[in-house]
C-alpha cells in the first residue's frame, strides 16, 4: 500500500519546483509589457529568439553610423494585443519615461535593439535594450521629437 504522506510530499516538492522555475524566469526578465491587465515578462533569450531585424543608422547619441539588431517593436506590441491606435509608455531603468504613439512601430521599423555593431549592449552601453528608429531611412525621423523617443536601458512598456 502506498503512503498518502509520500504522495503529498512528492506533490509539494513538484509544486515548489514549479514555483522556483517561475521565479527564476521572472528574475531573468529584462522587459515587461503591461496591457489590458496582463503583464508579460521577456528574458534576453526570449527577445533574441524572436525574428530579428537590423537597422543601420546614426542618431544624436552615437558617434558614427551603427548597426542595431533586435526584434521589431511592433512584434512585441502585437504579441501583447497592442494595436497601432494605442499610446504606449516606455520606461528606462533610471525611470526616465516617454509616451509615444504605437503607430510609430507599425509605420517604421522601430526595433528593440539588443546588439550594436554585433555586440550585446550592456547597461553602460545603453542596453540591454535600446529603442531604435531607422533615422537614416526616413527624413521626417531626423528631428528632436524622434531623438527623444530613443529610450535606452528600456525596462518596460505599458499601454496607456
Amino acid at each position: 500500500m502506498r503512503h498518502p504522506f509520500k504522495l503529498l510530499q512528492r506533490l509539494l516538492t513538484l509544486a515548489l519546483l514549479i514555483v522556483s522555475v517561475s521565479q527564476a524566469r521572472a528574475a531573468d526578465g529584462i522587459l515587461t509589457v503591461e496591457a489590458d491587465g496582463k503583464t508579460t515578462t521577456y528574458s534576453y533569450e526570449d527577445l533574441v529568439n524572436m525574428p530579428q531585424a537590423s537597422v543601420t543608422t546614426i542618431n544624436d547619441y552615437v558617434d558614427a553610423k551603427s548597426t542595431f539588431t533586435g526584434p521589431l517593436l511592433r512584434d512585441v506590441l502585437t504579441q501583447n494585443g497592442i494595436d497601432e491606435k494605442a499610446q504606449i509608455k516606455l520606461v528606462a531603468l533610471n525611470d526616465f519615461s516617454n509616451t509615444i504613439p504605437a503607430s510609430d512601430a507599425f509605420k517604421y521599423e522601430v526595433i528593440l535593439a539588443l546588439q550594436m555593431n554585433d555586440k550585446k549592449m550592456s547597461v553602460r552601453d545603453k542596453g540591454p535594450i535600446w529603442v531604435i528608429y531607422p533615422m537614416d531611412n526616413y527624413p521626417e525621423l531626423q528631428d528632436d521629437l524622434y531623438n527623444g523617443r530613443l529610450v535606452w536601458q528600456l525596462k518596460s512598456i505599458a499601454l496607456q
